[in-house]
């Protein structure tokens, strides 16, 4: 009904109206530009989320797209902030041309490009760029594109609400904010957006910061989008709201908090480590004032930071329904780096990959942390459920708990998780020790069984990173760990250790290959623990150790 309603001659009529003469204003862009990227757009090859193809004809729209997901991609524009980092003129031409085609071909009404999210999106960005967009352009392709932008406009004011829950509505809220600001006769809009924008702050943005799909990437996106609406309305001499600057003051410790020293995210739920220098461009509008918390409550993740070294750990459960459809089922994985040098990760999220990376990357085993019987403690929906609901995640974890405690030697932290208890009948505990100089990190995961569980398999998994050199000791039961600088850490326990092939999509663009270290067992009767440590023996000035 809907998309009867949308493409009728009655909706078409109620969008149309005075066509603006300009852009009021040109936000900034806070999300960051690449030149390579740019050079490959203008050479045809699209690489966004949801795939990675090449438009040979020129033209993006004409080609078969790889995922819905990357159609979203496309039609929001995204990628076109990418042109701005080299917009010479001849760019600037092939940039007019693609949206000139876009406005012919779905500038009236187009199910896909019209969702409220994704139109939300190609606003903030062609109201951004709009000096690479209009300068120098006739007047017939400026005014096409000026009252297309009003007619998008005026459907968002109707639509923006019905943008499906978590992130995508959020950015449905602020790009009708953003159209009311940007766009001449928008002050309905924009009170309105604004209204949307608060409401949704409240509903999203958890008390510690985070994002309420437990995604860290999530918080670089709706603090990026929260910035360029308040630089807007600083340029327009409105008054952003008190409910924008609180979210923002809760967001930056929070993107501290899940940020290693070297500058980029820690990889859950989703997460890449970002792009380069971004978490880093939104905390230098951080006011300071807040330090660093050492345990997200409500978005469940503890840090511990000593010396150095830098512990993250996920002790929470998947979010809930809709909000679950990016989740990893990492249940008390965890990452640890060194003076910024990432040491043990997770493999990292990447929708340019595809579909089927981005559901192996969900699954448990894809994190450093225990599977058990080769099984992911919880698991995406299939069938019939996964065209009706989305790729959510469910069945996973019920309790999560956490207790942190500081002694004379460091830092203790105790969880345990009910993923496997359903299944298998065996509940998952972790405990982790940092000492205070950082040097010292010791572990153990335990294997607690009910009355009746019957014996499986488990396997502990560590995943290192790319840059990590790893040499196994000749007993088995040690690994020399050499990174970049040097500096080289041993990974030893009192059982066997295994050092097979892993892979990393921490950039979210490319696959990388690596390794892990896996212990291997089997459950019992009783409860079965496994003992660990990773212990600095040498800095970076060392010499290489000899098997």
């Amino acid at each position: 009904m809907s998309r009867a309603l949308y493409a009728s001659s009655f909706w078409q009529r109620a969008l149309n109206g005075p066509a603006p003469d300009r852009i009021l204003v040109n936000p900034r862009c806070y999300y960051r530009k690449s030149m390579a990227e740019a050079e490959l757009l203008i050479m045809g090859r699209f690489r966004l989320p949801g795939g990675d193809t090449t438009a040979r004809d020129g033209s993006p729209f004409f080609i078969k797209p790889p995922s819905e997901q990357w159609s979203e991609s496309l039609h929001s524009f995204h990628w076109l902030r990418h042109f701005d980092a080299g917009g010479s003129d001849p760019v600037q031409e092939h940039l007019r041309q693609l949206i000139a085609h876009w406005v012919r071909a779905y500038g009236t009404w187009n199910e896909l490009a019209w969702r409220p999210h994704v139109l939300a999106r190609r606003l903030i960005t062609w109201a951004s760029f709009g000096r690479l967009i209009l300068g120098n352009a006739d007047v017939l392709f400026r005014s096409r594109v000026l009252l297309s932008m009003a007619r998008q406009a005026r459907h968002l004011n109707k639509v923006a609400h019905k943008a499906p829950p978590g992130l995508p509505r959020m950015t449905a809220a602020i790009g009708l904010a953003q159209s009311g600001v940007c766009l001449p006769d928008g002050d309905a809009r924009m009170a309105k957006g604004l209204h949307l924008v608060a409401e949704q702050l409240g509903d999203q943005i958890l008390p510690d910061g985070g994002h309420v799909s437990r995604n860290p990437e999530a918080i670089l996106n709706v603090a990026s989008d929260l910035l360029a609406l308040m630089d807007a309305m600083t340029q327009r001499e409105l008054i952003v709201p008190v409910a924008i600057r609180r979210a923002l003051d809760r967001m930056m410790p929070m993107i501290r908090f899940m940020t290693h020293d070297d500058g980029k995210l820690a990889l859950f739920n989703g997460a890449t480590e970002s792009v380069d220098g971004w978490a880093k461009t939104l905390l230098t509008y951080d006011s300071g004032k807040t330090k660093t918390p050492e345990h997200a409550q409500q978005s469940a993740y503890h840090r511990i930071a000593c010396g150095g070294t830098v512990l993250i750990a996920d002790t929470g459960t998947a979010p809930l329904g809709a909000l679950s459809t990016a989740a990893h089922a990492g249940s008390l994985s965890f990452e640890v780096s060194s003076d910024g040098e990432r040491i043990v990760v997770n493999c990292g999220d990447s929708a340019v990959k595809g579909p089927e990376w981005a559901l192996a990357m969900r699954a448990t085993a894809a994190h450093s942390t225990a599977t058990i019987a080769d099984t992911s403690s919880a698991h995406v929906v299939s069938g019939r459920a996964l065209a009706l609901l989305g790729p959510r995640l469910v069945d996973g974890p019920a309790h999560v708990e956490a207790k942190r405690r500081e002694s004379e030697d460091g830092i203790h932290l105790d969880a345990r998780h009910d993923g496997y208890a359903a299944p298998f009948g065996i509940v998952h505990e972790r405990r982790w020790f940092v000492s205070h100089d950082g040097t010292d990190i010791r572990g153990e995961d335990t294997f607690v069984p009910h009355a009746d569980a019957a014996p499986q398999p488990f396997a502990v998994r560590f995943h290192l990173h790319p840059s990590v050199k790893a040499a196994r000791m000749a007993d088995g039961k040690a690994i020399v760990l050499t990174l970049p600088s040097g500096a080289t850490w041993r990974f030893g326990s009192d059982a066997t250790l295994d050092l097979p092939d892993s892979v990393y999509l921490g950039t979210g663009d490319a696959i990388r290959r690596s390794h892990q270290i896996v212990i291997a067992g089997e459950t019992a009767a009783a409860p079965v623990a496994v003992k660990w440590a990773l212990k600095k023996i040498a800095g970076p000035a060392a010499a290489p150790l000899v098997n």
